[in-house]
């Protein structure tokens, strides 16, 4: 255990803070913070797989059902139904095409992972953004299902 030269608190011996007081320990050099950026690339670069290629094909399928699932929520549902609802109109045809809308950003979540799984077994790295198809799915399947049981199927 080390204690702080500040606010005596007893801490961990590899701090380089006082978690108290927030005071450092040991004064920070240019060389300290050239190895802290050293270190945090060599971690990025390891959780990499090493083995697989540089991909040069692009994966854009889950930024186009992002793209989908957001035009489809706020321009069609939220929007373009408000009004029509607004004009004492039967909305219900905006619904069935947002749905539509919610299936393809569906469809373009299993492209990336479809795509993203062939480039790994070919030996490339996987480029496709795997968090953003995944908001395209879960997000499109739950609104589409939404949009399915309380206005289309009514």
């Amino acid at each position: 255990m080390k204690e702080c030269p500040y606010c005596h608190s007893d801490l961990p011996d590899d701090s380089t803070f006082c978690t108290y007081c927030g005071k450092p320990l040991k004064k920070v050099t240019m060389k300290d913070l050239e190895k802290a950026e050293e270190k945090i690339s060599k971690q990025r670069e390891e959780k990499r797989d090493p083995a697989l290629k540089h991909n040069p094909r692009e994966n854009n399928w889950s930024k186009l059902g992002l793209m989908l699932f957001l035009v489809s929520l706020i321009g069609l549902d939220f929007i373009v139904g408000s009004v029509v609802s607004a004009c004492g109109m039967d909305a219900k045809f905006v619904f069935i095409i947002s749905f539509i809308g919610y299936i393809g950003a569906i469809a373009c979540g299993i492209m990336s992972f479809v795509i993203d799984y062939q480039d790994k077994k070919k030996g490339f790295q996987p480029n496709g953004n795997s968090k953003f198809a995944m908001v395209s799915l879960i997000m499109s399947g739950y609104i589409a299902l939404l949009n399915l049981s309380t206005v289309i199927l009514k």
